[in-house]
């Protein structure tokens, strides 16, 4: 792309996500010209972290910036992989804000020859120089939905595996003594964690901590108020259809828990987090005839007992409601999705806040309100406000999951 219509498109994408009545404080962090998309924020010592995938080298590659309090860029665009993989779908954390801005990268690599993906972990210092980066997933799986977390002086990996077809159809499989090999039976997909000290070392082998389907496509990780992760993820497991759960990773056991019920209607996508003492969960759900967001708030000690005597829907539009996000920020949270008001409409980036209850603290906002589609919303406390970012997709120009289109990510606070 020329470098003057580069300039044009992200000064229109810019322009775009402040409309008059909308979200005016907008910021744009990526300054790709082709497609930078899967926004992920982090809160850093100088503000904020976003991590993205971006096209801009002609491969999806992940890319990162720094920003301040207010949105304003304090560092250049790192461009944090350089393999002869596509990296997709980064998971961003600083691994002790107190005392180091290192940042912590999950992602996954799709191989140059498409023969298999794997999922992965790196660190880099907050000028973008790499410090180490680790494989996670066996190499004779498909790795891929890498997220990570901070916990304490460890830093928690969760990722999917899945058996590629000639194992899965039993032509090749792993040795019999490999902890790795599924067991007759069992689904072809499966989480797994791990933790690493914070030079990327591993403290304890891998583990395998729940099942999965070849549909699981998203995972979420938080961790409690008592240093505990917990993964939140849809699959198709002896249910009708994708239904939600989560697995509590305790040092010595790993708790999982089904959310939903099984009604036939999928239920995807879960968002988890946790404040003042409650877990509140988003995801959304075609139980009503359309997909639509939904929320449940429950104490904290009572999420392992499913969410569906809460569950509430939050969306009530004629079009699609995706890509939900949470989060607490004191007694309050906000909560951020995508919506296509009208069958048809580029999605826009709506936000709610809520009491510790569950209870709305106002209507639903839309922020954006543009041509071009406002994207999967990255959602953190920022004061006593929210910090957001997402992409802005040009619908007009969309290219395939390879070379992308033309997509810039954004950043806004939101009161």
């Amino acid at each position: 792309m020329r470098p003057s219509v580069a300039i044009l498109l992200a000064s229109a994408l810019f322009s775009a996500a402040s409309p008059a009545g909308a979200q005016s404080d907008a910021v744009q962090v990526s300054r790709s010209g082709r497609g930078a998309y899967e926004a992920s924020l982090a809160p850093h010592p100088r503000g904020f972290a976003i991590a993205w995938h971006d096209t801009r080298h002609g491969l999806p590659e992940i890319h990162a910036r720094l920003v301040d309090g207010s949105g304003r860029p304090v560092s250049q665009e790192y461009r944090l992989t350089t393999g002869a993989g596509r990296s997709y779908e980064p998971s961003l954390a600083v691994s002790r804000p107190s005392v180091s801005d290192d940042l912590v990268v999950g992602w996954y690599e799709v191989a140059a020859d498409d023969s298999t993906s794997f999922a992965k972990v790196g660190a880099w210092t907050a000028d973008g120089a790499p410090l180490w980066e680790r494989t996670l997933s066996d190499p004779r799986r498909h790795g891929r939905a890498t997220v990570v977390a901070a916990a304490d002086d460890r830093i928690q990996c969760v990722w999917i595996e899945e058996a590629r077809e000639s194992e899965s159809d039993g032509s090749r499989r792993p040795a019999a003594d490999d902890p790795r090999t599924p067991a007759e039976g069992e689904p072809s997909a499966a989480i797994w964690a791990q933790q690493l000290d914070l030079d990327g070392e591993p403290v304890g082998a891998a583990r395998r901590i729940a099942d999965a389907s070849r549909t699981t496509w998203n995972l979420n990780l938080r961790v409690d108020a008592e240093g505990v992760p917990w993964v939140a993820f849809d699959a198709q497991l002896g249910t009708r259809a994708s239904e939600l759960f989560v697995a509590r990773l305790g040092r010595d056991r790993v708790a999982l828990h089904r959310l939903s019920a099984d009604d036939g209607a999928s239920s995807v996508y879960p968002d988890l987090a946790f404040g003042a003492g409650r877990a509140a969960v988003t995801w959304w759900d075609t139980r009503d005839g359309n997909a639509e967001v939904y929320l449940a708030v429950v104490d904290e000690e009572e999420l392992p007992h499913g969410i569906e005597p809460v569950a509430a829907r939050v969306s009530d539009t004629a079009g699609e409601s995706l890509g939900a996000y949470i989060a607490w920020n004191g007694a309050r949270f906000g909560l951020a999705w995508s919506d296509e008001s009208e069958p048809g409409r580029p999605h826009e980036v709506y936000f709610q806040q809520f009491t510790a209850a569950g209870i709305p603290v106002r209507a639903p906002r839309r922020l954006t309100d543009n041509p071009t589609a406002s994207l999967i919303p990255a959602i953190r406390a920022a004061g006593s406000r929210f910090a957001l970012a997402w992409n802005e997709d040009n619908v007009n120009a969309r290219g395939d999951h390879r070379s992308g289109g033309r997509s810039e990510v954004l950043f806004a606070l939101v009161p």
